[in-house]
């Protein structure tokens, strides 16, 4: 389903933007509405008639471990109080630390006339050597996807299931050829992704995870689906993987509409790059992001400005402060967040005056939540499952349940629980404020709107505290 998301700020700019410019600098309640957001800012209609959903192949998914929960059913949310999606602990498309990544994709279309194949029949077992490898992967790779009709895609994802299948059948063998033969690859940037994507699954040793870095960092986006890329380069960022190279790539993707069909997403470039940038040490991020302001893109210039003003760092105000390409920015809801952000603006005190949660409890409170699929699948097993049984046994209305996530405690996150969010504010301290960027940053674990959610819950509550203990006065105005 197709939502705007609709905002209760008073911030300017409207609910025509994407959600994640929806900045407070006085207040951190959020809309508690039931639609999902589609974080798009712009209307798609039919005008792109060819996306990047492109191309080989759902039946290698089939013979892929890593993907095959990826073609399972798409994000939808429970009927349950706690409104969880029934996908979100299973989608390891887009849990990093589950293995998600696909070795290729196509159209849906494809993918079910490809799943309803005959799977290749196997020769007689014969020992698969490196050379074998290489001389297969010489047959099966080399192509342009974009030259390709449908029934030879669905023939070409035959031939990569093969390919990949020899590959696990070498076992360590077949990972060191790979590896190898990604070292020496620099023209087939296809071979790159798709070899980058398996080995990132089977080696996470420091070396391995530069060359998946620096491999997919020459993807091209006409061929290879973006929204992978931003998958992986997101696990890559939860390795600890420097992935400046990766995100400025996004930044500087035009015109981009990067689909996620396992969560319903739809990101432009700079909401994509977000993830990114977010998923970096603010201080990283701040460095990696001043130079775009300079960058000869109109529209990178602003995407970055926009970036930087979310990091809250004292180099960032201090840079925004002393830059002149504020009033060049044509975008009004991108000027109007940054401003927000960049002028202090006195709290309202009644918003605080009385804060259910104590400072250790808050404190206590963002430790304990789950920052991994896993761990979210555990929470949501046992303490969201004790949540809904409350709520059931209660008989509690849908508005009951409303005012019972955004008063109570958070179990999943803070995102919506408003009760919670004005205590932190109300109740941290200056030296609070680095574990509140460790938890923004830890939020965005996969590529997901609740990620995206928690981490911008974070940011007001960052903007509250800023505004309420009037830091970094010497850089912002008043």
């Amino acid at each position: 389903m197709q939502t705007k998301h609709s905002n209760s700020l008073d911030q300017p700019g409207g609910a025509d933007h994407a959600a994640r410019h929806c900045f407070s600098a006085n207040s951190v309640s959020i809309s508690q509405g039931s639609e999902r957001w589609v974080l798009r800012r712009f209307s798609i209609g039919g005008a792109v008639a060819f996306s990047f959903l492109l191309f080989v192949c759902a039946n290698a998914c089939r013979g892929n471990p890593f993907r095959e929960d990826a073609l399972g059913e798409n994000a939808s949310w429970e009927g349950t109080a706690s409104a969880v999606p029934r996908s979100f602990a299973k989608t390891s498309a887009l849990a990093p630390e589950v293995a998600g990544f696909s070795i290729s994709t196509i159209t849906t279309q494809s993918a079910n006339r490809a799943q309803e194949g005959v799977t290749p029949a196997t020769s007689q077992p014969q020992p698969t050597t490196c050379d074998t490898l290489r001389a297969a992967k010489s047959k099966v790779y080399g192509f342009r996807p974009t030259q390709l009709n449908e029934s030879q895609i669905d023939a070409k994802g035959k031939e990569i299931d093969a390919f990949w299948k020899q590959v696990h059948s070498a076992g360590s063998d077949g990972v060191s050829c790979v590896r190898s033969m990604l070292r020496a690859e620099t023209t087939d940037h296809f071979f790159q992704f798709d070899a980058a994507s398996f080995l990132y699954q089977a080696d996470r040793s420091p070396e391995t995870l530069l060359l998946v870095r620096d491999s997919i960092a020459q993807a091209d986006f006409q061929e290879s689906d973006p929204a992978n890329y931003l998958s992986l380069a997101v696990a890559l960022a939860q390795q600890g993987v420097d992935i400046a190279p990766l995100a400025a790539r996004l930044l500087r993707y035009p015109n981009a509409v990067i689909r996620v069909p396992e969560q319903g997403l739809e990101l432009d470039s700079d909401t994509a790059a977000l993830f990114l940038y977010g998923s970096m040490k603010p201080s990283v991020a701040t460095n990696a992001l001043i130079p775009e302001l300079q960058a000869p893109e109109s529209f990178v210039r602003a995407g970055a400005a926009h970036l930087l003003a979310e990091q809250l760092t004292e180099e960032s105000f201090r840079t925004l402060s002393r830059w002149d390409g504020l009033p060049k920015i044509e975008e009004e809801f991108r000027r109007n967040d940054i401003t927000a952000i960049m002028k202090y603006q006195q709290p309202n005190e009644a918003d605080f005056a009385r804060p259910k949660f104590s400072r250790e409890q808050v404190l206590q409170t963002i430790a304990s939540l789950p920052r991994s699929s896993a761990e979210f699948a555990d929470v949501m097993g046992k303490k969201g499952a004790e949540f809904d049984k409350r709520m059931r046994d209660t008989k509690a209305t849908q508005e009951q349940i409303s005012t019972a996530i955004a008063e109570g405690e958070p179990i999943y996150g803070i995102a919506n629980h408003t009760t919670f969010m004005n205590s932190a504010v109300a109740t941290l301290q200056p030296g609070d404020f680095e574990l509140l960027r460790t938890a923004r940053r830890k939020a965005l674990f996969n590529v997901s709107d609740q990620s995206l959610e928690e981490y911008l819950a974070f940011t007001q509550v960052m903007i509250g505290l800023i505004n309420r203990l009037d830091l970094y006065k010497e850089v912002r105005s008043h």
